[in-house]
């Protein structure tokens, strides 16, 4: 193995082999820490229900066996909680950690690390390529109103246009855009691969099973590799599994990119006070509640002026300060969204908007250089 292979991967382990995507990441995470590769793995955990992800530290082995992958690879973590949030606040000076994420906690990664909040040579990025996220709570809703019991749910997973399901060993199919959909985040989200990562993987199925498919990006991940090399299932992929997850990767994306231009078309009014009499409509129902800051992984501020202040100002100063602090380094994780009971869309519709207009503006793109300084620390140049 080298950098820059694709390889086929499941446990040996005849209990993992069994779980989604064949047990290949947890296999990974558990040799990792059992050879001191890292100190801990940051990962989730179900609380409740299958439906409650929350950010968790591992440090022994065996508790990586109950990783809920299936569920990470179609929901948000729940609520506030995100992976990149929980790093940046909890684990400074933690030692060399192990991290599972999607691609928009990989560019908040990277934006974090541009304002010195994390340091990515302290970490080991196994990097998702991402179908889509939908809502956990719409999920739970549509398997209750069928009158099955979600408690019996076995694995979920999402392909392409579709969102499958096993509950009391029957399986269930739903065409996304219909009773469940994407995330409208996801939905507008044309960066379906970590734009940086150890290795970078995609469960894929294969003889009624689903195996790992992972791509070594770094010569940190080829060392992940080989360490958990004895005990895991390894092929090299093949031309025709490589095409087919090239061509759907494209597909997502160019069919992203034109949701996107549809989304953004309804700011596009004949005139500015048109523009902004619309803006004001859309934030008409916000109460304040200060729940998207919490969730925004770029939102890093200990003393948050906006937190305190936000009952003695309206809506659209609101946002208007929210803006301000951070619009030109969203990177679309939806997470304000995720948290948001009274903005529909979400609010994190706004905040890609404004990402685009600063893009265009500024010539940045948030999360994808690591080596490139947000706007407003760079230098200046003064004309004479």
């Amino acid at each position: 193995m080298r950098t820059g292979d694709f390889v086929l991967a499941s446990s040996k382990d005849s209990k993992l082999s069994e779980s989604y995507g064949g047990g290949a990441i947890q296999t990974i995470l558990k040799t990792a820490l059992e050879n001191k590769y890292v100190d801990k793995v940051l990962s989730f955990q179900e609380k409740k229900t299958r439906y409650d992800l929350s950010p968790v530290i591992i440090e022994q082995p065996d508790q990586i066996d109950s990783l809920p992958l299936s569920q990470f690879s179609v929901y948000h973590v729940s609520g506030a909680n995100n992976i990149p949030k929980y790093l940046q606040q909890n684990l400074k000076g933690a030692g060399k950690i192990a991290i599972v994420a999607k691609p928009c906690d990989v560019r908040a990664l990277v934006e974090l690390a541009k304002r010195r909040q994390i340091n990515l040579d302290e970490l080991v990025v196994l990097g998702e390529e991402c179908y889509g996220k939908i809502s956990p709570k719409k999920v739970k809703k549509t398997l209750d109103e069928e009158q099955l019991d979600t408690s019996k749910v076995a694995y979920e997973r999402i392909k392409g246009n579709t969102y499958s399901t096993i509950v009391e060993g029957e399986n269930r199919s739903y065409t996304l855009g219909e009773t469940l959909d994407l995330e409208g985040s996801c939905k507008r989200c044309a960066e379906r691969e970590p734009t940086i990562s150890d290795i970078s993987f995609l469960v894929i199925e294969e003889n009624d099973k689903t195996r790992t498919l992972i791509h070594i990006n770094s010569e940190k991940g080829l060392k992940l590799l080989e360490l958990a090399s004895a005990k895991l299932n390894l092929d090299r992929a093949n031309e025709e599994i490589l095409k087919h997850r090239n061509r759907e990767m494209e597909q997502l994306r160019d069919k992203a990119e034109k949701y996107k231009t549809e989304q953004f078309k309804i700011f596009d009014k004949n005139s500015e006070k048109d523009r902004y009499s619309y803006f004001k409509k859309l934030l008409e129902n916000c109460r304040k509640c200060g729940m998207c800051i919490k969730a925004c992984p770029i939102c890093i501020c200990v003393d948050c002026s906006v937190i305190k202040k936000r009952k003695e100002i309206d809506p659209v100063f609101y946002f208007l300060l929210r803006m301000g602090h951070m619009g030109e380094c969203c990177v679309n994780c939806g997470n304000c969204d995720s948290v948001c009971n009274f903005l529909e869309p979400g609010p994190s519709l706004i905040f890609h908007r404004l990402g685009e207009l600063s893009k265009s503006a500024l010539n940045y793109e948030p999360g994808k250089n690591v080596n490139e300084s947000p706007p407003r620390t760079k230098k200046t140049i003064k004309k004479s």
